[in-house]
């Protein structure tokens, strides 16, 4: 299957038992690899070994289809609109996963049209790795992050949700909350990650983009990285 192609999967192949959504167990007995996490009550994701570079990711059962649809819609559109950021802004060390929706077989429709979120699938950092990215982040790297979240507050979340990337660049893969506010601090949940200098180097860039867009990128776009923890701009590749 071409990678990066949703409408090439072959859905009634992967998709043939109408209990497979009912938990993370029927789905991985269905033949996917289910991500584990610690909230059942949240989005399952899971890959397949006949499909390559992408990821599904769907609710259990429980949901209505109809909120499972409009979830999956917000999804698409937050991408849609921070990878329109990206590409008007030209970021560099942003990454921001395609994202698809597919239907499933008629049998998944007893109750109104079935649909699975497709992702485009990035290599991310696991949480160690991305820790210690953030500790010695690189000054344009942060001065991206900021204006990501400076422009979408509701990206502002944990470094679960915004990992590392092994080419250095940062994911932004929980595009739900795209239009969320927030009366938090800038960077609540990531500033306990970011060094005691990164902290206040974050602090200037949103002082500065209070103050205007420009200038950020050409005050911290390049910045020399002075300090003593940092050898190197960019995580490695596990």
């Amino acid at each position: 299957m071409p990678f990066g192609d949703p409408l090439s999967i072959d859905v009634d192949a992967l998709f043939r038992d109408v209990g497979m959504f009912e938990s993370r167990k029927t789905w991985t007995a269905a033949g996917f690899r289910v991500v584990d996490r610690s909230n059942n009550g949240k989005i399952m994701v899971a890959s397949h070994p006949s499909v390559r570079g992408l990821l599904f990711k769907k609710y259990a059962s429980d949901i209505s289809l109809e909120d499972q649809h409009k979830n999956y819609e917000r999804r698409i559109e937050g991408a849609r609109r921070l990878r329109s950021l990206v590409d008007a802004r030209r970021l560099r060390h942003v990454a921001v996963p395609r994202k698809w929706l597919v239907e499933l077989p008629r049998a998944f429709s007893r109750r109104g049209p079935s649909h699975v979120l497709v992702v485009e699938q990035l290599d991310v950092l696991d949480d160690d790795q991305t820790a210690a990215a953030y500790r010695q982040i690189d000054p344009g790297v942060l001065a991206e992050l900021c204006f990501v979240v400076f422009r979408f507050r509701g990206m502002d979340s944990n470094t679960k949700n915004i990992p590392f990337v092994a080419d250095g660049r940062i994911a932004f893969i929980d595009t739900e909350h795209w239009d969320r506010g927030s009366s938090k601090s800038y960077l609540h949940h990531i500033n306990g990650q970011l060094s005691s200098d990164r902290r206040k180097m974050a602090k200037r860039i949103f002082e500065q983009l209070e103050d205007g867009e420009d200038a950020v990128r050409r005050d911290f776009d390049g910045e020399e990285d002075t300090s003593p923890s940092s050898s190197s701009s960019s995580p490695s590749s596990s």
